[in-house]
């Protein structure tokens, strides 16, 4: 495997070349809408097990002498769906390709959240079972968003001739950042909204926001990223084309320096 080669590039140059790279900004805010996804969903969750769901049940394990409550059990299925969604990603790849995989998982996410909004407050079985297909959804994303900013810094050299993967990657990290930031703090902009009050009685405002911060919300969110995404150009067989013409250029470039 040959290192790429080092250079000297102008950081001016290199943000103007990132201002004009449609591929880019679109994974940006179909990455920002992703993490905005799972924070809204992540910070509502307590607030909808212990207000809307009513749920005080805890599971007792006669084998390990301990009990856990149904949040946690939520959370534990979901952190698990998780991880099974990052081990199905290189099977979906195979079969569809980075871009079509990523906008089959966001459309799922938001089918299902949608389905969530529709489920009775005792369906505890239900709530499980979505946030299992769920959790897996957002699960393959994940991996793909740094992936696909990898491919974008190809794209990036390829276009312009200057390959600038610490700036791409460094401004993809910061939008990851503003993700949870913007989805922990619309968590607590929407309670407000709904006129939630901790530890009290809800009233029906308050209950039928908590319900939408689970479901609807978080689905308009995948159902952006789902749109941006669709938009994608690099697909696997234009991918393979940079790659090529990449390679050839670099060829060429040892050569003359030979």
């Amino acid at each position: 495997v040959k290192p790429i080669k080092e250079e000297k590039t102008s950081l001016k140059d290199d943000v103007k070349d990132l201002a004009t790279n449609k591929p880019w900004w679109i994974l940006l805010v179909a990455g920002i809408m992703v993490i905005g996804f799972n924070s809204l969903r992540d910070g509502s969750a307590v607030y909808y097990f212990k207000y809307y769901v009513e749920a005080s049940d805890t599971f007792s394990f006669t084998f390990m002498s301990a009990s856990v409550t149904l949040i946690t059990i939520y959370l534990v299925l979901g952190q698990a769906a998780n991880i099974l969604g990052i081990m199905l990603v290189p099977t979906f790849t195979r079969l569809m390709g980075k871009k079509y995989t990523f906008l089959t998982a966001t459309v799922g996410a938001t089918i299902f959240s949608i389905l969530f909004y529709f489920l009775p407050k005792d369906g505890i079985y239900g709530i499980l079972v979505l946030q299992i297909i769920i959790s897996i959804c957002a699960g393959i994303v994940s991996p793909l968003l740094w992936s696909m900013y990898a491919d974008i810094s190809d794209y990036s050299e390829w276009k312009t001739g200057r390959r600038a993967t610490g700036l791409i990657f460094s401004s993809s990290s910061m939008s990851q950042k503003l993700g949870w930031t913007l989805g922990g703090s619309l968590t607590g902009w929407l309670l407000f909204y709904f006129g939630f009050e901790a530890n009290a009685i809800q009233s029906e405002s308050a209950l039928t926001g908590i319900c939408l911060m689970m479901s609807i919300f978080p689905a308009i969110a995948t159902g952006i990223s789902a749109l941006f995404i669709s938009r994608y150009p690099l697909s696997e067989k234009r991918l393979s084309e940079i790659s090529s013409d990449l390679e050839n250029r670099r060829e060429i470039a040892e050569q003359n320096k030979i």
